[in-house]
């Protein structure tokens, strides 16, 4: 849940725009607890945008998600903007010059009116909710990740979702359970810029938002 505005500051909104409203929700968890500082109220775009093979359309895209922005924030301040891509693919060069592209391209039609960050998640979001072990078994008492899971680069793990599905058993994972896992970790206060487990595309957008301005 995003934190409520307090009493007698101007209301201000972090806007999340994303491929899937599951992962955008997992975003909402997750941002509150990255933000440095008292953390804005978190929205997502319910329209879903695609940004990671985006070349010449790309720029027309984040003119779409800014014009969203700033009227869902209606009279409240645009505190921030967060976007969501899955790379379907791990951490090497490729998703280097991926997140390069898109992110200067971020900070170009954002610059004037708010910070923004991306949340370019290899391989899925799926590689990210790994990072917090703990959190599986407060959704379902069956889910467990070993121990050789927790210890690997979960950033080069080839369909992060399938791959989940397999080690968490039944009741089978599925994408309507990732936020849940994300609210669970953020709770049991696992979320931290620096996890124990290793993800490159997980640490990219918590430094993004360690530089922001706390609110």
């Amino acid at each position: 849940m995003s934190p409520k505005p307090v009493r007698g500051r101007q209301r201000s909104v972090i806007v999340v725009a994303g491929e899937d409203p599951n992962d955008c929700k997992v975003l909402q968890h997750l941002i509150p607890a990255l933000h440095p500082g008292p953390c804005p109220e978190v929205k997502f775009m319910k329209k879903p945008i695609r940004l990671a093979r985006a070349q010449a359309t790309l720029s027309p895209r984040l003119q779409e998600i800014k014009r969203f922005a700033k009227g869902h924030a209606d009279t409240a301040k645009l505190a921030g903007v967060v976007i969501h891509v899955d790379l379907d693919a791990v951490t090497d060069e490729n998703y280097e010059r991926v997140r390069r592209r898109i992110t200067e391209e971020m900070r170009a039609t954002f610059k004037e009116c708010c910070p923004s960050a991306l949340a370019l998640a290899a391989y899925e979001m799926e590689a990210w909710l790994m990072l917090f072990p703990e959190a599986f078994p407060k959704v379902k008492p069956g889910w467990h990740l070993k121990e050789t899971e927790r210890r690997r680069d979960l950033g080069q793990i080839v369909k992060a979702k399938e791959h989940l599905v397999k080690c968490l058993g039944k009741p089978p994972y599925s994408v309507s359970h990732a936020p849940k896992i994300m609210e669970e970790a953020v709770k049991g206060g696992h979320v931290t810029a620096r996890p124990v487990g290793k993800n490159r595309s997980y640490l990219d957008i918590a430094e993004e938002m360690a530089g922001w301005k706390a609110s």
